[in-house]
């Protein structure tokens, strides 16, 4: 799913080519590719004939890869270190075949199928004279139909909302300039009244400003 966000794939294969070690942080995405994997996606795993779980067959498609060194997974019981041990242990690269691929490719196309905006979160945006976080906004907006309203909502009061700085898609005054930028061609202006209106209904609205203000007032 992040091939090419930030580093990506790209940045693996560089710091291969020089011999640096590399660790992958939030294998799962904090959870998410298991806990809040769509309904269709965690189906048609099950019915897969290695009757991977989610969370091994993403372990899986890491492990093959020979660039590789560490995979560092949180783990909050002795039956995920377990899991994790095992699968670890009976891994190697190349051990993927087409089928697993395929398997892989249709699970990403089902939740790429549930995002709103295809922002990748490169930042070429940015800065927004108005001190908007534009790639924070759409990733908590897409997050709410990949994830859950609720998962949305909550990520983007945290992240963006208790900034100390304001940073809310309505302060967007339409310039235009983060729209030049956007490798996507993503009509960044009118998506962001769109996210704005999901991500801040009234309750979250009042809820957001009342802990800033709390937040604000003890420092």
């Amino acid at each position: 799913m992040d091939e090419v966000s930030q580093a990506g794939r790209a940045g693996l294969l560089a710091a291969h080519d020089k011999g640096i070690p590399v660790v992958i942080m939030e294998p799962l995405r904090g959870g998410k590719l298991v806990d809040l994997l769509p309904a269709e996606a965690k189906n048609l795993i099950a019915s897969s004939p290695k009757k991977y779980s989610p969370a091994e067959l993403a372990f899986r498609w890491l492990f093959d890869q020979p660039e590789v060194t560490c995979v560092l997974s949180g783990m909050n019981s002795l039956a995920m270190v377990e899991e994790n041990c095992r699968i670890a242990s009976d891994s190697e690269p190349g051990m993927l075949g087409e089928e697993d691929f395929a398997l892989i490719s249709k699970v990403k196309q089902i939740i790429n199928s549930k995002i709103k905006v295809g922002c990748t979160g490169c930042g070429y945006c940015m800065p927004c004279p108005q001190g908007v976080d534009i790639p924070g906004a759409f990733k908590a907006y897409n997050a709410m139909y990949t994830e859950s309203k609720f998962a949305g909502r909550f990520e983007y009061a945290q992240v963006v909302g208790l900034r100390k700085e304001k940073a809310f898609p309505s302060q967007c005054v339409a310039c235009g300039k983060c729209e030049k930028h956007c490798p996507q061609g993503i009509h960044i202006i009118e998506e962001l009244k769109k996210a704005d209106k999901a991500l801040r209904p009234l309750p979250f609205k009042i809820g957001i400003e009342a802990a800033r203000r709390f937040i604000l007032k003890t420092k």
